[in-house]
C-alpha cells in the first residue's frame, strides 16, 4: 500500500472521529494501547485513563482542582512516550473532551463496566439513578437561585482563599445576604458520578465537593472525570472510608489539603484506632501508647 493511499486512509479516519460518541472514542484510543502494547483489559484501561489525565494537565483549566494547598495531578508523569504522541496525532484525547463535555457523563466508568472491569463490591450507579437522588438531596433549597453572587469570580476566588487559610467558611458575609458554600461529601466516590453530575445540575449553587475512593484505578478516573466536568472546587483523596475518624476528618480537616494527587499521600493518620481492650482480646502496645498519650495530654492541660 503505498504511502499516500496510508495518509488518506488516516484522514477519513481522524475525520470520522469528529462525528463518534465519546465512548467510540474511548474505545478508539484503548485500541491504539492494545494494538501497541497487548496488556490486558485492567492495565489498558488504566493506561487511557493516564494519558487522559495527561492531556487535561497540558490544555485544560484545572483552577477548581488547585484549593489552596491542593495540587491538581500532582504526582503524574508529563514525559510524552511514543505510544501518547501517535494517539494526539490522531486528536483522539481533544475530540473525546469535546464530545463529553458536549454531554456530560462518566463514559470511562460506562467503558470500566462493559470491559468486565468490576470487581467485588463495586456498583456503578446508572445514571437515572444517580440524578434522581441528587434531586431528592437537593430538593426545596433553590441552591441555583440563591447563588448568583457565587458565579462571579471575586467571590468565588475570595471564598476559596478564606477557606484554604481558616478551613472554614466566610461566615462575615452573612450580612450581605451571600449564601454560603455548603458540601457534598460522597464516601465511596467511585469514577465520580454523584459529584460531578451535581455540578452540572445546579452548576451555580456555592458547593464545594468531598470524594473518597479506596480503589487507586478509580480514584484516578474520578480525578479525570472531575477535571472534565465539575463547575465547583473539589477535593478527592484515595482512603478506606470505613477506617477514617469522623472526628478529625469534616470538611475543614487538614486531610482535604491532600486531595487530587495523582499519586495520592498517606492518610493514615486520620483512620480511627481502635480502642486497646476488646471483648475477646487486648493490645499491650496500645495500650501503653494510649497511656503516653493521657499522660501528655494531662501535662499539657
Amino acid at each position: 500500500m503505498s504511502k499516500e493511499l496510508l495518509q488518506l486512509m488516516q484522514r477519513i479516519r481522524v475525520k470520522k472521529f469528529k462525528e463518534s460518541p465519546p465512548k467510540k472514542l474511548l474505545y478508539e484510543i484503548l485500541h491504539e494501547i492494545e494494538v501497541k502494547k497487548h496488556y490486558g483489559r485492567m492495565r489498558n484501561w488504566d493506561l487511557m485513563v493516564e494519558m487522559l489525565a495527561k492531556w487535561l494537565v497540558k490544555h485544560e483549566d484545572l483552577t477548581l482542582a488547585k484549593m489552596g494547598v491542593i495540587k491538581a495531578f500532582e504526582g503524574l508523569s508529563m514525559e510524552e512516550d511514543d505510544l501518547y504522541k501517535h494517539i494526539d496525532s490522531l486528536d483522539l484525547f481533544r475530540h473525546y473532551v469535546v464530545a463529553a463535555k458536549a454531554n456530560p457523563w462518566d463514559y470511562i466508568g460506562e467503558v470500566y463496566t462493559e470491559l468486565g472491569l468490576v470487581g467485588r463490591g463495586q456498583n456503578m450507579t446508572p445514571r437515572s439513578i444517580v440524578e434522581l437522588m441528587i434531586k431528592m438531596t437537593y430538593a426545596g433549597k433553590k441552591l441555583n437561585g440563591e447563588a448568583e453572587w457565587f458565579c462571579y469570580n471575586s467571590y468565588r476566588n475570595y471564598v476559596l482563599r478564606y477557606y484554604q487559610i481558616h478551613h472554614a467558611p466566610p461566615t462575615h458575609l452573612r450580612p450581605m445576604n451571600v449564601p454560603l458554600p455548603k458540601t457534598q461529601l460522597d464516601p465511596c466516590v467511585g469514577t465520580g458520578r454523584f459529584l460531578f453530575i451535581a455540578s452540572q445540575m445546579m452548576p451555580k449553587a456555592p458547593l464545594i465537593l468531598f470524594g473518597i475512593e479506596i480503589n487507586l484505578s478509580l480514584y484516578r478516573a474520578c480525578l479525570v472525570n472531575m477535571a472534565m466536568f465539575s463547575n465547583h472546587p473539589y477535593s478527592i483523596i484515595c482512603a478506606d472510608a470505613l477506617r477514617l475518624d469522623p472526628d478529625i476528618t469534616g470538611p475543614a480537616s487538614k486531610i482535604w489539603d491532600l486531595g487530587n494527587r495523582w499519586n495520592p499521600p498517606d492518610v493514615s493518620m486520620f483512620y480511627w484506632k481502635p480502642p486497646p481492650i476488646w471483648h475477646d482480646r487486648f493490645s499491650l502496645k496500645a495500650f501503653t501508647e494510649l497511656g503516653d498519650k493521657h499522660d501528655k495530654a494531662e501535662t499539657s492541660h
